[in-house]
């Protein structure tokens, strides 16, 4: 046995059989581990990069609590659930034919975990307490995460190899916290950092030493994706925190709570502009226009791929299989012929290519599906700030993934399904709050109306 798999069976030991000893609220406790240990890569690798991860078992468990917790289980998780049930349905039947059924199978079992993270996280979130836990677990995971990518970026690795982190000699210039490349690290900080910048600007908790916490962590997690030198994430997360930021000046209620967090944050980005803007131009000039050129041949072998299989695609997990079929002479002698050969940087194209339009189509109707609950929690009356804000960040940090997605192709990493999952299954835990505090409020008008006819028929 390696010391890899040793370290990680001693941490589910530690996690999962002596520390829910002398847990109080097991529920609270799972709901935490479910939204924070997913960002460490510690595992049992089985097959194909994939097998056993650390956070899996409290999505189980999880799963299992809302199974046989005597309520009601909705295993559809409307209406987020169904196209992401239909995609899955669609990726077995692309696999058959497929040159490697095996790698679909094993991409396909990413998306079944996470829709299993879905179900546990919609059905077993039932009360506020429950939700904040699950912010709180989120957010410890990005500081902890946004800490050692600083860390990284100054010093080097931090030693962290059995969570996750690469070796010293491949974390040169650009920080990846415990992710597999830069990539992935920062469209996982690009997805969380709207939700931070939501709670610490906008939500007024009733303890400020919170507010100094979410300050932390969205601090820490803008300085912590500036070090992963991802221009993609860096446009994504900027127009997503405009859009939000421009709907709360729009609507009254969405308005700021806390005055000084503007001027610090006025502060922290003058300072940071002065400090590092030759740095930030550096990324948009000559010096990295080869990695930008290298995407545009891999988008004509996809629509190639997507031409010649438009309805099954090549199977899911497939495309570096076939790639090479689609390649023109002068690519295949071309010098970056061993970057044309891989994934398109473009997860559209790239699911398109593996799983047909149908499967393309499929992951446009989820994503729409995601913002389109957004709305339907924001639009409604029976909200407090916690959840608008909280709804407003997911709408953000889902909105810089759908742009950043266009080019990069890391929706296959199970890190990122993962935080996706997370978000939908707080969607719709908070589409339920609502939908039961609504109702609460209808009986209460109605029986106030009760009662003044009542009164009035006594009076007559």
């Amino acid at each position: 046995m390696t010391m890899a798999k040793l370290v990680f069976i001693l941490m589910i030991v530690l996690f999962f059989g002596l520390i829910p000893l002398f847990v109080k609220k097991p529920k609270l406790y799972f709901i935490g581990l479910a939204s924070s240990l997913y960002v460490f890569s510690s595992g049992w690798i089985f097959y194909h990069y994939n097998g056993i991860m650390l956070g899996d078992i409290p999505i189980f468990i999880l799963f299992m609590m809302a199974i046989f917790s005597g309520k009601k289980t909705d295993f559809l998780v409307k209406p987020i659930g169904l196209p992401l049930l239909l995609f899955m349905g669609w990726c077995i039947i692309s696999s058959v034919g497929a040159i490697n059924p095996g790698w679909a199978i094993n991409e396909l079992s990413t998306y079944f975990r996470m829709y299993l993270l879905i179900v546990g996280i919609a059905n077993n979130i039932r009360n506020m307490q429950e939700l904040r836990t699950a912010l709180f677990g989120m957010f410890i995971a990005l500081l902890v995460e946004s800490l050692i990518g600083i860390y990284q970026w100054r010093f080097g690795a931090v030693g962290l190899y059995y969570l996750g982190e690469r070796s010293a000699r491949r974390i040169l210039w650009r920080s990846m916290g415990t992710f597999y490349v830069p990539s992935f690290y920062a469209n996982y900080l690009a997805l969380m950092l709207p939700i931070a910048f939501r709670m610490f600007v906008y939500y007024r908790p009733r303890k400020r030493m919170v507010t100094f916490f979410f300050g932390a962590v969205f601090i820490s997690g803008i300085l912590a994706i500036f070090t992963t030198y991802g221009r993609g994430p860096w446009i994504g997360l900027s127009i997503a925190i405009t859009i939000i930021v421009l709907w709360s000046a729009l609507k009254s209620r969405f308005r700021s709570r806390i005055r000084w967090t503007i001027p610090v944050l006025i502060i922290f980005a003058l300072f940071f502009v002065f400090r590092y803007h030759n740095a930030v131009l550096s990324q948009f000039g000559s010096s990295r226009q080869a990695s930008a050129q290298v995407r545009f041949p891999q988008f004509r072998i996809a629509r190639r791929m997507i031409q010649a299989n438009p309805i099954k695609g090549v199977g899911l997990g497939n495309y570096e299989l076939n790639s090479w079929n689609y390649m023109t002479e002068r690519e295949r002698n071309h010098p970056q012929v061993n970057n044309y050969i891989k994934m398109v940087h473009n997860v559209y194209l790239y699911i398109s290519a593996e799983t047909g339009i149908i499967g393309g189509i499929l992951i446009m109707v989820w994503f729409a599906a995601i913002l389109a609950t957004c709305y339907r929690i924001l639009k409604s009356r029976a909200i407090n700030d916690f959840i608008v804000n909280l709804a407003l960040g997911i709408f953000g940090g889902i909105l810089a993934i759908i742009i950043i997605f266009t080019y990069s192709p890391d929706i296959h990493e199970y890190q990122i399904l993962y935080q996706i999952g997370l978000f939908c299954g707080l969607l719709i835990a908070m589409l339920h709050l609502v939908q039961n505090a609504r109702r609460k409020m209808n009986h209460s008008n109605m029986n106030k109306t009760s009662k003044r006819i009542l009164k009035s028929m006594r009076n007559v």
